[in-house]
């Protein structure tokens, strides 16, 4: 029996994910608001914090295959 070659992939997404509560100014809003909470060094820095202490979750996984002979291929 003849054979030919086919590639099979997995492609496996983990991500982590955090929130913390933040205390602002009220009259902060808007752009004020986003400027704010981007360049704050230590919200950042407990965003790192909360991240590391969190394990990874498995999102998603992908399978797919390449029959390059046949010009076939696709999501498993």
């Amino acid at each position: 029996m003849k054979k030919r070659t086919v590639s099979v992939t997995i492609e496996r997404h983990y991500s982590k994910q955090v929130t913390i509560e933040v205390e602002v100014d009220e009259n902060l809003v808007g752009e004020e608001l986003q400027e704010f909470l981007t360049d704050s060094v230590e919200i950042d820095n407990r965003l790192e914090e909360a991240l590391h202490q969190r394990n990874l979750i498995i999102d998603d996984t992908i399978y797919e295959y390449q029959d390059p002979t046949n010009g076939d291929g696709g999501h498993l």
